[in-house]
């Protein structure tokens, strides 16, 4: 059985990285420093699972310590928005920390313990929960050509220097980058759009996907940027990133 320690470790863990952010720029070393905070734990998990007798009863206990921590929180939350935002939160820390933390070491029992926790995370959270680990999330910030404009283009068979992407870069950097909260915005986007890329080329039907995207936002936005309609195309390109990322990183 999970001893009482693996039960808190696993409870401080979470909300420690409920606590943390996520960016390109400060992943790889906030990932490190809560890793190296709970490589301890990680060894007594990996404890718990080595007497083979014992291996499975622990797999189980360990893998629902979270999911219950997410039913609390559920539970506690006063309305059916407050539940959608705490799901949301939860997801987000689950797939960028929690998760990637649990199978950093790349252990069998670990990645056991993960299979199940999501299995059962997915049973209690209407947004479902996909496996992750850090050097995937990592990998995904260093594909720098990869971002998603270029790779919908792409899949359309649409060069780099088409009209669509200058029309998209020139209104990036004439109009977006200088308006109030503008920065910001873009910075999210280089910051989350490696990753959903990357995520999005795994999927078998990947070419569908980026039509998807081009017919549902990018095509829309560049008829509005002709319009002259730049705050309709803001709104829209804010709705593009929250809902692709909500879809390929924290889902």
């Amino acid at each position: 059985m999970a001893r009482p320690e693996i039960n808190e470790g696993l409870n401080a863990l979470f909300e420690e990285a409920m606590g943390l952010k996520f960016s390109k720029k400060i992943y790889e070393a906030t990932f490190m420093d809560l890793y190296e905070q709970h490589k301890d734990l990680m060894a007594r998990i990996i404890e718990a699972c080595e007497v083979e007798s014992e291996r499975e009863a622990a797999i189980e206990e360990i893998s629902d310590i979270i999911p219950q921590l997410l039913q609390k929180k559920l539970d506690a939350a006063s309305s059916k928005r407050k539940k959608e935002s705490v799901q949301l939160d939860c997801n987000t820390v689950m797939v960028t920390y929690v998760v990637p933390v649990i199978g950093y070491s790349r252990n069998e029992a670990c990645e056991s313990i993960i299979d199940k926790m999501i299995e059962k995370w997915n049973n209690i959270s209407a947004m479902k929960l996909q496996k992750a680990h850090y050097e995937e999330i990592q990998g995904g910030f260093k594909t720098r050509l990869c971002y998603i404009t270029t790779a919908v283009c792409k899949s359309l068979d649409k060069p780099d220097d088409c009209y669509e992407l200058n029309l998209l870069r020139q209104y990036r950097d004439e109009h977006l980058a200088i308006q109030a909260e503008g920065a910001e915005i873009i910075r999210e986007y280089y910051d989350v759009a490696p990753t959903i890329v990357k995520r999005i080329d795994e999927q078998q039907d990947s070419d569908t996907v980026y039509q998807n995207i081009w017919e549902t936002y990018l095509s829309p936005c560049i008829s509005l940027i002709e319009q002259d309609e730049k705050s309709a195309c803001r709104e829209l390109y804010i709705q593009m990133v929250r809902e692709l990322q909500h879809q390929y990183i924290y889902s």
